[in-house]
């Protein structure tokens, strides 16, 4: 008689346990694949853009005096002649001294190749003195470059244009752009007949550098016109400064 009742309650047990089993399977199926869908925010993802256009007002001159001799200390000394010649222009045309750097310098030996003797034989030096300079007052720059160019600097890089604040450039794309792209989540979740919500995150796409108008960029061609001054080929277009931000805003 006592087996049959342990039995009985054995019994009981088990099925107990089997109910609670299904019962929580069940729930977990219910609450699973619909209960996380619900739970998972909807959001637009966009990005916002913003350009203007700024008259540069300073550039930056890359020039290079190159000199050649077999003794090196020669070609060192014609380098540094020059060198001194073209900072004495830059001074003269009112740049600081803040603004010139010349403490770029290269030495490389010069070989030719002796086909018969099959190897080379040294034929000189090279010597390099490059000069960068900060140019804030452009109506000098096209002037500045004739008298570089007639005082024996032998390269002449393009001038590259810049804005001497261009921070205060960069700061009010930046919040364009974040205006620009909150407009174009709106119309998006307009479209779809819901409305827009807060912003769930925002990043700032690089600082690109500001670009000169192709058909506008500086020339460094020589004057096109036989009685044009000296300068007067040199013009400085505006420069184009973007911005761009990309977004993701909650859907409400």
């Amino acid at each position: 008689m006592s087996s049959d009742s342990v039995t009985f309650a054995r019994g009981d047990r088990n099925a107990t346990l089997a109910v609670v089993v299904l019962a929580i399977a069940a729930f977990s199926c219910i609450i699973s694949p619909a209960a996380l869908a619900d739970d998972t925010p909807r959001t637009v993802n966009v990005r916002g853009e913003a350009e203007k256009r700024v008259a540069p007002d300073m550039a930056t001159l890359r020039v290079e005096v190159l000199s050649e001799n077999i003794d090196a200390a020669a070609a060192r000394r014609e380098a540094d002649t020059l060198t001194l010649a073209a900072l004495e222009t830059l001074r003269e045309a009112g740049l600081a001294d803040a603004d010139i750097d010349s403490t770029a310098l290269s030495i490389n030996p010069q070989y030719r190749w002796l086909k018969d003797a099959r190897k080379q034989e040294l034929t000189g030096f090279r010597v390099s003195r490059g000069i960068t300079a900060r140019v804030m007052d452009l109506e000098k720059l096209g002037p500045l470059l004739e008298a570089l160019s007639n005082g024996g600097v032998n390269r002449v890089q393009p001038p590259t244009l810049g804005v001497a604040d261009d921070e205060a450039i960069r700061r009010e794309l930046l919040a364009e752009a974040s205006v620009n792209a909150r407009e174009r989540a709106g119309a998006i979740a307009a479209a779809l007949g819901v409305r827009l919500g807060e912003v769930m995150h925002i990043t700032a796409n690089g600082t690109p550098q500001p670009y000169p108008m192709a058909r506008e960029q500086m020339m460094m061609a020589a004057p096109a016109m036989a009685d044009a001054q000296p300068g007067e080929s040199y013009s400085a277009g505006d420069l184009t400064f973007t911005s761009s931000v990309s977004a993701s805003f909650a859907l409400e």
